[in-house]
């Protein structure tokens, strides 16, 4: 009898995964709200918004002096209030929710310093930008009270999800948190910015800000420690 020897069929070569093509709405998800604004009224009043004639006015002196007025003031007090608020009010806060509500909150300190500036500073750059780029917008009227408040709100989330956890999340924790909340804080931030339109209350809207975001965020991280998933990764 002579030895059959069999061979294994050749498979070929492997398949190449296909690649997904990534648009980041995860992580820029607001820039692409603002692009969204800027062609739904270009198709609700080109005549007011997309028109030689307006563009004309927006250039005329006076029209580039309120302008003007608007890149360096309202931006600058937005962000003199945000930093006040960040540095020298935010620490108390997170000091005061964690002592009272959350005493056992093991503080794992996985931000740092330098990360919160780096953060903030990312934040304060994407803001401004933005700033500027919808200014067209705050002519048609609405878009002056809508426009603001969501500028607004991107800065503050930004800030303030980190800051917050900062002191008693770890670097897992604070990318888990960032990842999963950040439509809700986004949406904080943009119901507490209308606080902004109400005489004397808008003083300390960066401050309830503060507030509100870290009691949201303790209470997420001890809610995520507490879960069965958390457990076993101990």
């Amino acid at each position: 009898m002579s030895n059959a020897t069999t061979t294994a069929p050749d498979a070929g070569p492997a398949a190449k995964p296909k690649r997904r093509i990534n648009l980041g709405f995860d992580r820029f998800s607001g820039i692409y709200v603002w692009a969204l604004l800027v062609i739904i009224f270009s198709l609700w009043i080109p005549d007011l918004f997309l028109s030689w004639d307006n563009f004309t006015t927006i250039l005329t002196f006076q029209a580039i002096s309120t302008i003007v007025a608007l890149v360096l003031l309202a931006p600058g007090a937005l962000l003199t209030s945000l930093l006040v608020t960040e540095f020298l009010t935010l620490p108390a806060l997170i000091r005061f929710v964690g002592e009272r509500y959350h005493p056992n909150l093991m503080h794992k300190q996985g931000g740092t310093f330098a990360g919160s500036i780096a953060n903030t500073a990312k934040a304060v750059a994407v803001f401004l930008v933005l700033w500027v780029v919808t200014l067209p917008l705050w002519f048609t009227g609405i878009g002056a009270l809508i426009v603001p408040a969501m500028n607004s709100a991107y800065l503050n989330h930004r800030v303030f999800r980190y800051d917050t956890l900062a002191d008693h999340a770890d670097a897992v924790e604070l990318q888990t948190l960032a990842a999963s909340n950040r439509r809700c804080l986004y949406l904080l931030a943009l119901l507490l910015a209308a606080f902004n339109y109400v005489p004397l209350v808008n003083l300390v809207v960066p401050a309830l800000t503060g507030l509100a975001f870290t009691h949201f965020q303790l209470g997420a991280l001890a809610k995520l420690r507490e879960s069965p998933q958390s457990a076993l990764a101990k």
